[in-house]
C-alpha cells in the first residue's frame, strides 16, 4: 500500500486551512466558558476562560492570523489581570471581556473560509515519511495544540531534521526512555498547568547521565517562565509565534558536533632524525605534518599542502632559515603564514634579524614537547582564523566567490582523475528586491542567512556551498549525476518555499530559482559555470521557483 504524500508547502497550507475551519468551534468554547463565568463567577471558570484565550492567541499567531492574535492577546491580559484581584471584578470585567470576545469573533469571520481537511491523515503522512539522510538528527517535539504541533514539526522538518511530535507529556517521557532523541522542543504549558513542560524536562534529565539539549517554546515571556526553563536545563527559549528559521538554526548548533580540522604544519630541517621527532610530537596531538629535509622543496609544496604554520631550522645547507622565510614572504599568498624558527643559536641579535626577515617566533633547541606543541598551536590557530576571514563570506559564513571557484577547480580536477561525474548549481533568490523594499534590508539579510544555513544543513557533507554574490549562491555536488542533482535541489527548493519568515505583524515565504549543469557534459570550469548560469536564467524566464538544466 502506498502512503499518499503531500508537498511540504501543501501540507502547511492544509494545516492552516484546517485550523481556520475549526475556529468557530474554538471561539464557541471560549464563549461558553465566559457565559459559565458570568453565571457562576468563580476562579475555576476564569482559569478555564484564560486558558482558552491563551491557546487561541498562541495558535493564531503561529498561523499568521495577526489581527485575531492581537485581539486574543488583549482578552488574555484581561483574564490574567482579573485572576490576580480579590474579590473578582465581575461587572467591569464582563463588559470589557464581552467587547473583546465580539472583536475576536469578527476577526475570525473576516478570514477566508477553508475546505475540510483530515488532520489525522496529515499526521500519518508526516509520521510515515522516511528520513532523506542517514545523518538526519531526530528532534522530539511536545506541544498539546495539534495545529501548532503539526505546523512547527513540518517547518523544522524543512531544515532536514526528522521530527517526531507528541501531544502528551507521558508519551514523550516514554519515547525518550525507548529511544533518546538528539534534541527536544518542549512547550511550557500543558492542560493549563503553566510549568508542566519544564517539570517534565527536569524529570527526564534527572533520569539520564547525559542531558538532552532542550529548547523551550512558550507564549509567555515572563522571567519566571524563563527561570523555570533554565532550572529544568534549557538550552534556549523561544516566545511564540516561534521563528522556525531561528529555532532550526539553534537545533543545528545544539545537535552538530563538528570535528575541527587539524592544524597543518610544514616542518623543514636537514636533520631527518629531528624531522621525525618533531613530526611525531605534533602528530601525537592530532596535527597533520609534511616533513621536508631540503628547503629548496618548500615553495613547490606550499600550494598543495596549504600549511597553517611552517616550522623551520635556521642553519641548513643551500638555504638558511632566514633566506627561506624571506623567499616565502615574497609570495602574496604566503604573507600571513606563521613561520617559526628552530635553532641552537642563542644570540639575541640573530633572533631579531630572523624575525625582521619574516619570522614569527624563535624557539631554541632542545625544546620540550609541550612547549613546541603550545607554540605551534597558538600560531596555527591564528592562521586558521585569518584564512577563514579570507575565504568566508562575513554575513553567511559560506565560502566567498573566489574560494568557491577555487574549490570548483579542485573538484573538477578530482572528478577527472577519478572518472566520476560532478554537478554545479547556481541558486538565486526570487524577487529579493521586493523583500528588501517591503520588509527592510535587515529582514532581507535574515532570509539570506536562513538560506545559507538551510543549504549547509540539508546538503551532503561532501557538497560545498558558497555565496557567489548578492543573493546568488553556488553549490558543488561531487560524485553526483544530473538527474540526482536536479531531484535533490528540487526537494530543497520545495522545502525552503514552505518556511515562514516573521516580519512585523505578519509572515511571508521566499523562493529561489536554480540552474544546474553536469561536468560530464561540460568538461571545464568556465563552460560548466556558464551552463549553470544559463539554466538559472531559463528558470527565471519560465516563472521562477524552479530548477532547470541545460537542454540536450
Amino acid at each position: 500500500m502506498t502512503t499518499p504524500t503531500f508537498s511540504v508547502a501543501a501540507r502547511l497550507k492544509r494545516i492552516r486551512e484546517a485550523y481556520v475551519k475549526q475556529l468557530p468551534a474554538q471561539l464557541g468554547s471560549i464563549r461558553a466558558a465566559f457565559q459559565e463565568f458570568c453565571e457562576q463567577p468563580h476562579f475555576e471558570q476564569l482559569h478555564l476562560l484564560h486558558r482558552g484565550i491563551h491557546t487561541l492567541r498562541g495558535a493564531s499567531a503561529s498561523f499568521g492570523l495577526s489581527r485575531l492574535s492581537a485581539a486574543a492577546a488583549v482578552g488574555e491580559k484581561l483574564a490574567k489581570e482579573a485572576l490576580q484581584v480579590e474579590p473578582l471584578p465581575v461587572r467591569a470585567f464582563r463588559l470589557q471581556m464581552q467587547g473583546q470576545l465580539e472583536l475576536m469573533e469578527r476577526e475570525a469571520l473576516n478570514l477566508e473560509p477553508a475546505p475540510a481537511t483530515d488532520l489525522q491523515a496529515l499526521d500519518l503522512v508526516a509520521a510515515s515519511e522516511e528520513a532523506t539522510s542517514r545523518e538526519q538528527k531526530v528532534v522530539y517535539l511536545c506541544e498539546d495544540d495539534s495545529f501548532q504541533r503539526m505546523a512547527l514539526s513540518t517547518q523544522i522538518g524543512c531544515f532536514g531534521f526528522q521530527t517526531i511530535a507528541f501531544g502528551e507529556l507521558d508519551q514523550l517521557h516514554q519515547a525518550v526512555k525507548n529511544a533518546p532523541p538528539d534534541a527536544i522542543v518542549m512547550d511550557m504549558m500543558f492542560s493549563g498547568v503553566p510549568m508542566a513542560g519544564a517539570e517534565m524536562v527536569a524529570r527526564i534529565q534527572s533520569e539520564r547521565q547525559t542531558p538532552i539539549p532542550t529548547v523551550f517554546i512558550s507564549s509567555q515571556d515572563d522571567f519566571s517562565y524563563r527561570l523555570s526553563a533554565v532550572r529544568a536545563g534549557s538550552s534556549a527559549y523561544f516566545v511564540k509565534p516561534v521563528n522556525a528559521t531561528e529555532l532550526s538554526a539553534t537545533l543545528s548548533t545544539l545537535t552538530t558536533v563538528e570535528k575541527p580540522e587539524p592544524y597543518r604544519v610544514m616542518i623543514v630541517d636537514d636533520d631527518t632524525h629531528l624531522l621525525q621527532l618533531y613530526a611525531t610530537i605534533l602528530q601525537g596531538v592530532g596535527m597533520v605534518t609534511l616533513e621536508l629535509d631540503d628547503p629548496l622543496q618548500v615553495t613547490s609544496h606550499l600550494g598543495e599542502f596549504q600549511p597553517d604554520l611552517i616550522l623551520t631550522d635556521m642553519n641548513m645547507p643551500g638555504c638558511n632559515g632566514m633566506e627561506l622565510a624571506k623567499t616565502i614572504r615574497q609570495s602574496g599568498d604566503c604573507l600571513s603564514i606563521p613561520i617559526v624558527f628552530l635553532s641552537t643559536e642563542t644570540d639575541v641579535g640573530l633572533h631579531r634579524s630572523a624575525m625582521s626577515m619574516g619570522g614569527d617566533e624563535f624557539l631554541t633547541k632542545p625544546i620540550k614537547p609541550e612547549h613546541l606543541i603550545s607554540a605551534v598551536a597558538v600560531r596555527a590557530e591564528r592562521m586558521k582564523v585569518i584564512r577563514s576571514f579570507m575565504i568566508r563570506d562575513s554575513m553567511t559564513g559560506l565560502f566567498n566567490h573566489s574560494a568557491i571557484k577555487e574549490r570548483l577547480d579542485a573538484a573538477i580536477a578530482e572528478a577527472g582523475r577519478a572518472g566520476r561525474d560532478l554537478c554545479f548549481a547556481m541558486i538565486d533568490m526570487d524577487r529579493f528586491k521586493q523583500i528588501n523594499d517591503g520588509y527592510g534590508h535587515a529582514t532581507g539579510d535574515r532570509v539570506l542567512i536562513a538560506l545559507a544555513r538551510f543549504l549547509r544543513h540539508r546538503l551532503r557533507g561532501s557538497d560545498l556551498v558558497g555565496r557567489y554574490g548578492g543573493e546568488e549562491f553556488a553549490v558543488i555536488l561531487p560524485d553526483c549525476d544530473l538527474a540526482t542533482a536536479k531531484s535533490r535541489l528540487d526537494q530543497l527548493r520545495e522545502s525552503f518555499a514552505a518556511i515562514q519568515f516573521p516580519a512585523r505583524a505578519e509572515s511571508f515565504s521566499a523562493t529561489f530559482s536554480c540552474g544546474v549543469a553536469a561536468f560530464s557534459r561540460h568538461r571545464d570550469v568556465e563552460p560548466l559555470c556558464q551552463a549553470a548560469d544559463e539554466a538559472l536564467y531559463e528558470a527565471k524566464k519560465l516563472g521562477r521557483n524552479r530548477v532547470e538544466s541545460p537542454a540536450g
